[in-house]
């Protein structure tokens, strides 16, 4: 425990004397989860901008409309998918219709729904979109971790937030 912490029991997560504390060890856990998410995101989504014009969340759509096997999805279902809420798909859908690389269809079940479907040249950038993007998580995040660290990396988010494909 540092000399700051040992004298107010404080930890450098949280500012006030009533307020619930961390320990030290729940703290750098805690806040180095949040510095590792802040900063590899800012840093994958910037290298996604510069190459290709596509944050992580556009890429994401992308992807997901790409392993359809008719390359459409409705909006709805694509904002479950990747936890975005459907105005945040619309619009993003709505930048990619602009550029090309996705259309909004009807939907033939449903009349009052919409689909997206991925055009070829929307397919063609998010292959060459999703492997410039592994390249970069694989430099990034992987090749700093062994295989023990990453092991117990996976194991721990399992235990926090079960995943599921």
């Amino acid at each position: 425990m540092s000399a700051a912490t040992a004298d107010t029991g404080a930890c450098p997560y949280v500012v006030g004397e009533d307020l619930a504390r961390f320990s030290d060890e729940q703290a750098r856990a805690w806040l180095g989860l949040l510095h590792a998410h802040r900063a590899l995101t800012r840093e994958l989504d910037a290298a996604l901008d510069a190459r290709y014009g596509l944050s992580l969340s556009g890429l994401e759509v992308l992807g997901r409309l790409a392993e359809q096997p008719d390359r459409q999805q409705r909006l709805t279902q694509l904002a479950t998918a990747s936890g975005l809420t459907l105005s945040r798909v619309s619009r993003l859908i709505g930048d990619l219709e602009r550029r090309g690389l996705v259309e909004r269809r009807p939907c033939p079940e449903d009349a009052r729904a919409i689909n997206a479907w991925l055009t070829d040249a929307g397919r063609a950038l998010a292959r060459e979109a999703q492997a410039s993007h592994a390249a970069d998580v694989q430099r990034r995040v992987f090749d700093r971790l062994d295989d023990e660290h990453l092991r117990a990396l996976g194991e721990a988010f399992e235990l926090l937030v079960p995943f599921t494909a």
